[in-house]
């Protein structure tokens, strides 16, 4: 399906054809425009979406980071466990100071 009126304005100079989705760079009046550069905003995308899978599975305390050496599944678990140790040894103190 071929649309007639193939452009769409996206911002004052920026415009995108409708028929191959290519988006462009020029002037509305009918200047040609010049090719936008997908390639590297698609591998900006592609880095933005690999942070975003090592986000979720951070959720998981089972789970390892991307970057982790291998062996050390559970780490999150591991840190939440020692963390949650570390502030209750602490609340105690705290709590033995205040009564003495």
């Amino acid at each position: 399906m071929v649309i007639e009126t193939s452009k769409i304005i996206i911002d004052d100079n920026l415009e995108m054809d409708v028929n191959t989705g290519v988006i462009g760079q020029g002037i509305v009046d009918g200047v040609k425009s010049t090719a936008f550069p997908t390639e590297e905003l698609l591998s900006q995308l592609d880095k933005i979406e690999e942070a975003i899978i090592d986000l979720e599975s951070s959720f998981d305390p089972n789970s390892t980071s991307r970057l982790s050496q291998p062996g050390r599944e559970g780490i999150y678990h591991k840190a939440g466990m020692l963390t949650n140790i570390v502030i209750g040894v602490i609340l105690a103190l705290i709590f033995i100071l205040l009564l003495v």
